[in-house]
Parts: C-alpha cells; structure tokens; sequence
C-alpha cells in the first residue's frame, strides 16, 4: 500500500477491494492514503492475519495449517472457499443462504460426504478421494 509515497496510487493489485472487508472501510481509507507500514502486532490487532508467530516457527505454523485444512474433503474444501469468496458480492443474507443451501445439497451426494459419515460411525479418520 505503499505506492501512494512514491506519487502512484495506493490501490492495486485488488487491495482496494479486498482490504476493506479484511479490517473495515476506514481502517482501509487511512492505510490506502498514508501509505504507513503495518507490523504484525497491529495486522493481528486489526485483522489483517489471523496469527503471528514467531520467524523460526514460521513454516511448522504453515504446515499445520495447511494440513488441518488437507484432512478435510477436496470437494468441502474447495466448494468453502468459492461460497466465501461468492458471499462478498452476494446481494442479500437470503441469496447467500440460497447459495449454502445449494452447496450442502452438492456435496451431499459425494462419495467423501458418505466416507465422512462412516468414518465418524466408526470413530476413524476419514480417506478422502474427492469423490
């Protein structure tokens, strides 16, 4: 965000849209047109990211996040991050409750939504196949 100093504008690469719905309208006008550095005590503060942790940690951290997402369902996992991208631009709580509706009925009829199920039946971790 810190083209602003340097006579261009604060906006682009898609920050401009997306800052405001991470921190807040003014949160974003104020970082946009100071340009200032954020350290990661006030990204956190603010919600610019969801955790700090410390630089040697810094890949473990990754990895655990990413493998915490990896036991779930491609399917799940995929159809989450398009509903959640989508529901920004959603006109109305109702179309957005439409479009979960619409996404839970999809990935009912898996083969991984019954894995799923069996899997916590018999108390096992589930084998996905994005299926």
């Amino acid at each position: 965000m810190a083209f602003v100093r340097i006579g261009l504008s604060g906006c682009d690469i898609g920050v401009s849209w997306l800052l405001p719905r991470l921190v807040g309208a003014s949160r974003a006008f104020e970082l946009l047109l100071s340009g200032r550095i954020v350290d990661a005590d006030e990204a956190d503060r603010i919600g610019l990211v969801t955790r700090v942790v410390a630089d040697e940690d810094l890949l473990d951290a990754a990895l655990a996040t990413a493998a915490d997402i990896a036991r779930n369902s491609p399917m799940g996992v995929r159809m989450t991050k398009e509903v959640m991208w989508s529901q920004l631009e959603v006109g109305s709580l109702q179309a957005g409750i439409d479009l979960e509706n619409r996404t839970q009925i999809l990935t009912s009829f898996t083969a991984d939504h019954l894995e799923a199920s069996a899997a916590f039946r018999e108390r096992r971790a589930p084998d996905f196949r994005d299926r």
